[in-house]
């Protein structure tokens, strides 16, 4: 019998995948009055986002609470996650985490075994994708409380992103059956994508939108999901009534412009492609619209614009990547790094950051995916063979995976099945990127 995340039955949210930010820089502002971090000024159209006047509210009225009670768990803590929902909602979750981070340890160090404040910080560390030992944590925590949704959703997320699938079903049956909601809705599509079902995936996400308040950043976080798999069902109509829906309800919302830029991008117009992608990255600087915005410039002919675009992204990324005893605001960016180098075309490049993601999350499809594509692309098919073929284990249907794993199976001697792969992705997506589009169809001519 299927788990219940499989089933008809009510399904439950998940707190997305948390934005990687591609302004990392040093923690710069200074102490309250209190000693604790500031909230930084919004400028843009991040300063006209709905929920900004409320959350200059809050932070002023907690900061008078800690003036009387600079002990109170309760107060640090809903401090905390106010600097954790801004980060979210503005990008900049190097100075957020670190001044969350800080806080939440001020807690931990008057009570150890403090249930809330120890989920908060397996889930900053989960954001900036330090998996096992945000697991470790989440682990810890259920210890405390095995009655609680939020560590169940916070474990669901630690095994995905390390590849332990059965036991993030198991968490999030557990997490579905204490309490439905927007987050549990979310993993629940996501676990339902990575397993191949297209429909019951698009179905979890619509509950989770309706579970969520219009114009709230979550939400529409939850929207962009379900334009992204209408995408991947080649319904990108669809999709683009999604975004539209979402700027309506907020405004310059970036990973909608990011969306409509895509769609346009995928259509070959360019102009427009970059015009919502330069939008998007003036709003909120994400390094996910650079690596786009590089691919958009090369292809329209601007070589010099795309290479600084590619450096200065490059740059930001190592500039927040976690080494040794990693400071509070780093963050494991060996997976961006891959993929803005396979994009760039300088697999070689790409290379020695797949194999470090590889070597972190072993189990994780999506590892495995970007490491098989970086050996595959610098020429090395037999030893990308073993990688893709795990890649594929969950039975996931993502479009560019079915085409890359059928691309490098064709290419490995296994015609027939690599061909009925790259014919099964197109199918689904057939305005793929148009240069791994023009590889795959080399292998299907005939």
């Amino acid at each position: 019998m299927k788990p219940t995340i499989f089933s008809n039955k009510l399904l439950y949210p998940a707190l997305v995948v948390f934005c990687l930010t591609f302004a990392a820089f040093i923690f710069l502002n200074g102490k309250s009055k209190v000693g604790i971090p500031e909230l930084k000024q919004r400028a843009g159209a991040l300063a006209n986002a709905p929920e900004w006047a409320e959350t200059q509210i809050t932070y002023e009225a907690l900061l008078a609470e800690l003036n009387k009670k600079p002990d109170d768990p309760k107060t640090t803590l809903q401090l905390a996650k106010t600097f954790m929902n801004e980060g979210r909602a503005t990008g900049d979750f190097s100075y957020y985490n670190a001044s969350a981070l800080e806080l939440i340890e001020k807690v931990l160090g008057n009570d150890p075994k403090h249930f809330e404040a120890t989920c908060l910080k397996s889930m900053i560390f989960l954001s900036q994708h330090r998996f096992a030992e945000g697991k470790e944590i989440a682990e810890t925590a259920l210890k405390l409380n095995p009655y609680n949704s939020f560590v169940y959703g916070l474990l669901v997320d630690a095994y995905v992103e390390l590849g332990e699938y059965e036991q993030a079903v198991e968490m999030c049956d557990r997490m579905v059956n204490i309490r439905p909601d927007i987050r549990s809705y979310s993993r629940v599509s996501y676990l339902r994508e990575l397993h191949g079902d297209r429909d019951g995936a698009i179905q979890a996400i619509q509950q989770a939108i309706a579970a969520g308040v219009n114009g709230r950043e979550e939400t529409e976080w939850a929207r962009m999901v379900l334009a992204h798999l209408y995408e991947d069902n080649n319904l990108p109509d669809r999709a683009r009534e999604q975004y539209e829906i979402s700027l309506q309800k907020r405004p310059d919302y970036p990973f909608a412009l990011a969306g409509l830029a895509k769609l346009e991008s995928q259509q070959n117009n360019l102009p427009a492609a970059i015009q919502y992608y330069e939008k998007a990255a003036e709003v909120m600087s994400e390094a996910a619209f650079y690596t786009e915005l590089a691919g958009c410039y090369a292809k329209n002919g601007q070589a010099e614009k795309a290479e600084n675009c590619l450096r200065a992204t490059v740059a930001a990324l190592k500039n927040n990547q976690a080494t040794g005893e990693a400071a509070t605001a780093a963050h494991n960016s060996d997976f961006e790094l891959a993929n803005l180098y396979l994009g760039a075309g300088q697999p070689q490049l790409a290379l020695p950051y797949a194999q470090e993601e590889y070597k972190r999350r072993p189990k994780n499809i999506d590892a495995c995916e970007v490491l098989a594509w970086s050996l595959y692309q610098s020429g090395k098919t037999n030893e990308a063979k073993p990688y893709i073929e795990s890649a594929l284990r969950t039975g996931s249907q993502k479009p560019e995976r079915l085409v890359r794993a059928g691309v490098i199976l064709a290419a490995a001697g296994e015609q027939l099945k690599g061909q009925e792969l790259i014919k099964k992705g197109l199918s689904f997506k057939p305005y793929l990127d148009a240069k791994l589009a023009t590889e795959a169809h080399s292998f299907i001519q005939n």
